[in-house]
């Protein structure tokens, strides 16, 4: 099994910067995975596959991939992303496109107004509720409609398919800045092209900008021509004609998997959709506008979503995740794995997960929390509602899997909780919603009480807020201030909390002082002694003329945890 890998997103010229998207799996995790679970030449699987990071990563590594993903723009981003070129003719294509547009670029009104009677516009499909505006050509001023418009006419005149879509590639991704959405931030200088996002990525809505901003599309579309390029040479060894056979990229859902023959996959690494968090088809309808993609009722019926337009129920949503589980395991070999990465606040979905999982005859082998990068904007904005970072479930399919047990358990299943919560604040000197979620998911997995949690706790926050101190600073709860555990956490632990808590505030203190204060804080269950005091002491502390202070290593480690 794996630990936490440390995330590098930027370092990846295939994934980063090439085209937004809403979500996407730091790309290194996602090879590390695949390396551990497959070997070379295996096929790897995502049925919920966006932007395609796994199935790229596979054939970075010598795999074959499958990519399914029910998103036509996601589909469109990875063919075309994949899409093999020969860079001189590609840079070619560019400079050709370049030319044609700056000679005909619309400048004044009435030469604007010309350019939008004779190209097409984006279809006039509609937004979301919520939205700003109800449909899609309303996301942009007549200027910013006209140079689109224009700039993609002359892409397509291009004769080579694969060239064309690369270029399309760089024009989706400036439609994603070049409209009316586009929000800059306090740091962006007035010609800076970066510092800021559409509000569809941002806000997961689309929100007219209090000031749009104006970009340069000729300069912006060199940019994106430098990204996309710089994307294909990173990939050129790896993904070309000889191996573009080994990717298999589909518009589909992930509930059927009928284009794949039983026990026809090696290993499935795979990220759906957590609930209500995303309406990811709502969302993409600004850039299916623009590159004439459809979206058909079929495909919303099968958007494993809660909410959204169609208001689909959270039975629907869990009826198109067993579905798609089950389908997994009917397409993996026996005694290969799946990897389920997975992020949700409600243990009800976690209850579901496991039950279809092990009613298919997928052995649990345990879960592994996974930060996912920078925090965010979601997460700074709902502290409390949004998730930051993901557990990864990891099964194998094998011929008598080992189901996990179902406590029976007399004792109040609110003790269970607020044990398992009080060690792991012990454990991490304050711990994030984050770190408590995960604890509890993957102690109730292991120790067979999470169907007691899906009864009894949707939601921890209203109990971590009352129970707890939390610091919006570092994002940490703590143990009330002056206040013992409650429940029997192991005693060291507890006697290094509030040893540690005790010295950061207080500084170097005596051994008596430090006695006197925090003894009484841990007269639950059995009474330390003093020795035992001393011994945890020495392990974070040292002793100067002045008395007792933290030590340099536990000082950073506390300053880091916080």
């Amino acid at each position: 099994m794996l630990e936490e890998i440390a995330v590098r997103k930027r370092a990846a010229k295939r994934h980063f910067g090439v085209h937004g998207y809403f979500t996407r799996q730091a790309w290194n995790v996602v090879a590390e995975y695949i390396k551990n679970f497959s070997q070379k030449g295996d096929v790897v699987l995502d049925p919920f596959g966006g932007s395609g990071v796994t199935a790229i990563e596979a054939l970075m590594n010598g795999r074959k991939g499958i990519n399914m993903d029910l998103n036509p723009m996601a589909v469109f981003l990875v063919n075309s992303l994949t899409a093999p070129v020969k860079l001189p003719e590609l840079s070619k294509a560019f400079e050709e496109v370049k030319q044609e547009y700056l000679k005909k670029e619309p400048k004044t009104k009435e030469e604007i107004q010309k350019t939008l009677k004779k190209y097409p516009p984006p279809k006039k499909l509609a937004l979301p509720k919520g939205s700003d505006v109800d449909t899609v050509d309303k996301l942009f001023s007549d200027t910013q409609t006209a140079k689109l418009a224009l700039l993609k006419s002359i892409i397509l005149k291009q004769k080579n398919e694969n060239i064309k879509n690369t270029l399309l590639l760089m024009f989706s991704g400036m439609v994603t800045k070049f409209n009316l959405t586009f929000h800059t931030n306090s740091t962006a200088t007035e010609d800076s092209i970066s510092g800021g996002n559409a509000s569809a990525f941002q806000y997961y809505r689309y929100r007219i900008a209090p000031r749009p901003k104006e970009i340069d599309l000729m300069k912006y579309f060199e940019l994106r021509y430098n990204a996309v390029k710089a994307a294909k040479k990173e990939m050129e060894y790896f993904i070309n004609d000889k191996t573009i056979s080994h990717l298999d990229v589909r518009k589909g859902s992930a509930a059927d998997l009928s284009f794949l023959a039983n026990e026809s996959v090696d290993y499935i690494y795979t990220d759906p959709p957590y609930g209500k968090k995303i309406p990811y088809l709502d969302l993409s309808v600004m850039w299916n506008a623009w590159l004439d993609l459809d979206v058909t009722e079929q495909d919303y019926a099968q958007e494993a979503i809660e909410g959204g337009e169609r208001r689909k129920t959270k039975d629907e949503y869990n009826s198109l995740i067993a579905q798609s589980i089950r389908e997994m395991y009917r397409v993996l070999k026996f005694d290969r794995w799946l990897s389920f990465v997975y992020a949700h606040k409600d243990p009800e979905f976690w209850h579901l997960i496991i039950d279809t999982a092990e009613h298919c005859g997928f052995e649990y082998a345990g879960a592994v929390p996974q930060k996912n990068g920078q925090t965010s904007f979601k997460k700074r904005q709902h502290p409390f509602t949004v998730l930051s970072g993901e557990l990864i479930l990891n099964f194998r399919k094998t011929k008598n899997p080992k189901t996990l047990l179902r406590g029976v358990f007399g004792e109040d299943i609110d003790e269970i909780v607020m044990q398992t919560i009080e060690g792991v604040i012990a454990k991490n000197h304050g711990a994030t919603l984050e770190e408590i979620n995960d604890e509890l998911i993957i102690k109730g997995l292991e120790r067979g009480f999470l169907h007691l949690l899906q009864k009894q706790y949707t939601d921890l926050t209203p109990l971590l807020l009352d129970r707890f101190d939390y610091d919006p600073d570092a994002e940490k709860f703590n143990i009330k201030k002056n206040k013992p555990f409650k429940t029997h956490v192991d005693e060291k632990l507890r006697i290094k909390y509030f040893l540690t808590s005790f010295l950061l505030t207080n500084g170097t203190t005596d051994f008596d002082k430090i006695i006197y204060e925090i003894m009484p804080l841990l007269r639950n269950g059995r009474e330390p002694k003093n020795q035992t005091i001393e011994s945890v002491l020495k392990d974070i502390g040292e002793q100067t003329e002045n008395g007792w202070r933290l030590n340099r290593k536990a000082g950073s480690q506390r300053t880091l945890a916080f």
